[in-house]
């Protein structure tokens, strides 16, 4: 049974400052910050690179608990791959099946609206019970993020 949940925050900065945060893996740890880290190879820590070709390799990665314990290891493929866009389709040794769509759209007032839409197919029906619940206040807490790192405007990267 697949787990559906959306996320959406008004941040107050302009879409290409909250994308050049939000879509870096660097961007993504800080939001997880100091619950859990992704690993990711340097070079590819901009999303939006052109090393991260749509139908290409996948991309390996750890998630790390408070950075440093393995819990869970994920192979990340790439559907959609744009400015201010990506759709990522991966799968992991716990959570299975997982489609995390992220976008940055522009709003009339200079603001932009974060939204996080994501498709969760566990492996194992009853992990969904856990799942979903922690999915959500995982990416409650990383929008709560956002919103205080953009509240400013300032758009900085660093731990808050």
């Amino acid at each position: 049974m697949a787990i559906e949940v959306s996320f959406s925050s008004v941040l107050e900065a302009p879409p290409d400052v909250v994308w050049e945060r939000a879509g870096r893996v660097s961007g993504v740890n800080d939001e997880l910050w100091p619950l859990a880290k992704m690993t990711c190879p340097a070079h590819l820590d901009r999303i939006a690179a052109p090393t991260h070709a749509v139908g290409g390799p996948p991309v390996r990665s750890w998630m790390l608990l408070f950075g440093v314990v393995p819990i869970e290891r994920r192979s990340i493929q790439f559907d959609v791959l744009e400015e201010g866009r990506f759709v990522d389709c991966s799968t992991g040794w716990l959570n299975g099946r997982w489609r995390h769509d992220r976008s940055v759209v522009a709003r009339d007032d200079g603001s932009t609206l974060l939204t996080d839409k994501l498709v969760l197919e566990p492996r194992v029906s009853l992990m969904s019970v856990l799942l979903r619940p922690a999915v959500t206040w995982m990416f409650s807490r990383r929008h709560r993020r956002l919103r205080r790192r953009f509240h400013d405007g300032s758009g900085q990267i660093g731990r808050s």
